[in-house]
């Protein structure tokens, strides 16, 4: 039966002497002799019954008809290879995992508690790379996973919520006395320490709470919540942060809570991984960890008696408390 298309060896010689325009080059690169190279062109050639390079005294040029095939097979050779790559690659990472994590996250709750994940888990290694906010779209990714802010609605990805809805409005306590907030809308009087690339935090929170403010988004900017939280400890102003950002803080008494109570928002820290990475070994036992851990995450507002009890529910492996969906 007549085959369909070029054998790949064919078309990496292909790609390879067109990206030399030697046929000499294209060997060295494939490790194979210019002859090689030579026949596997000839071949090429001659199933697509068109020329596809000129052979000069100067060397190789691209016919018009090979520059066509060039920008034809390229994308789909790229596939092929990053297919095979990330099948290879999820093979090799069972027992690893590349973490991009929201700087402040990973400084403030998620690496004081990594240990506890290490001491189940000793055999697998988190690697933590440069945080950037992922594109799951691509197919080039330099990790396996990443936890992000957000809202959940990553298309190309399998995002699972962690934690980050619930909101407190803390400041330093020295700010607390000389304000002498008692009311929500004793708010406005304050400087509103505001996150840049999360805008509409505070007007969000003034829509629910005490109705439309139009300096809601007025006030110094950050785009770390951990330049804003130092900022409301040092007595700048009042900040909206996650609650599960701050917890040493409140403990400490470097920043108190203005409100003692907690406000629930839209947004929230999500573990996502691009679809054909999350059914890696890895990144479930990570995923499954970090659900027990944020279950039971410390509320100031609530006593430890109403926390989960392995009574109550079942389904967490470390546990037996219900996991949310």
């Amino acid at each position: 039966m007549r085959r369909r298309c070029p054998t790949l060896s064919e078309l990496n010689a292909f790609i390879a002497s067109a990206r030399h325009l030697s046929f000499s080059k294209a060997g060295k690169d494939l490790f194979v002799t210019q002859s090689a190279i030579s026949r596997h062109i000839a071949t090429l050639e001659s199933y697509l019954g068109h020329t596809l390079f000129l052979r000069t005294p100067n060397g190789l040029q691209l016919t018009r008809m090979g520059t066509t095939y060039l920008s034809l097979i390229r994308p789909a050779v790229r596939a092929l290879e990053s297919a095979t790559s990330q099948v290879m690659t999820t093979q090799q990472s069972a027992q690893s995992l590349s973490l991009s994590v929201a700087p402040t996250f990973a400084s403030q709750w998620l690496l004081p508690k990594l240990k506890t994940f290490r001491a189940i888990h000793p055999d697998i290694s988190i690697n933590f790379v440069r945080y950037t906010v992922a594109d799951y779209k691509s197919t080039e990714l330099d990790f396996d996973a990443s936890i992000e802010y957000g809202y959940g609605d990553w298309p190309d990805g399998t995002a699972t919520y962690l934690i980050g809805r619930e909101t407190r409005i803390v400041c330093s306590p020295d700010y607390l006395d000389r304000q002498r907030i008692k009311r929500f809308d004793d708010i406005k009087r304050c400087t509103l320490l505001q996150h840049i690339e999360i805008p509409q935090a505070w007007e969000d929170w003034f829509t629910s709470t005490t109705g439309e403010y139009s300096r809601a988004r007025f006030g110094p900017g950050f785009n770390l919540f951990t330049m804003i939280i130092q900022a409301a400890a040092s007595g700048l102003g009042v900040a909206l942060i996650p609650d599960c950002l701050i917890e040493r803080e409140l403990a400490t008494g470097e920043l108190v809570d203005v409100f003692q109570q907690t406000f629930e928002g839209s947004l929230g820290y999500y573990l996502c991984a691009p679809t054909w990475r999350s059914n890696m070994e890895s990144y479930d036992l990570l995923r499954q960890w970090l659900a027990h851990e944020c279950l039971h995450a410390p509320r100031a507002d609530l006593p430890p008696s109403q926390t989960a009890s392995n009574e109550q529910f079942a389904g967490c492996r470390y546990c037996g408390a219900e996991l949310p969906a």
